[in-house]
């Protein structure tokens, strides 16, 4: 990202609405329903948005980065899971999702052990 004024409010902006939007939807989705409703509506939204932003443009910036951002990061882990597949790389692929669930959910329970001691 440029750190000019436009990228930085582009960014600022997206990220505000896409905790917003986050926070309106698990408040009304409790629990898991509201992390997984915001998964994969996040996720979608990453799908629509990379057939047609430029990455690194403003729109990315502000959608992408800013709102997607915010709103879920598993939509980023998504769309990388997805450009590895459709590049051929399918091992990676596979060993990115596996990692990623694996070592994110082992993170947490070490994090809560750690804070529980």
């Amino acid at each position: 990202m440029e750190p000019d004024f436009g990228s930085v409010l582009a960014v600022l902006t997206g990220g505000a609405l896409g905790g917003l939007g986050r926070a309106w939807l698990c408040a009304r989705l409790t629990g898991a329903r509201g992390v997984a409703a915001v998964n994969v509506t996040g996720s979608f939204a990453m799908g629509l948005l990379v057939a047609h932003a430029a990455p690194g443009s403003l729109v990315w910036l502000f959608a992408v980065t800013g709102i997607l951002g915010a709103y879920t990061t598993v939509s980023s882990f998504a769309l990388n899971t997805v450009q590895m597949w459709q590049s051929g790389a399918y091992l990676w692929a596979g060993i990115n999702m596996a990692g990623s669930i694996v070592l994110s959910v082992g993170a947490v329970a070490l994090g809560f052990w750690l804070g529980a001691v």
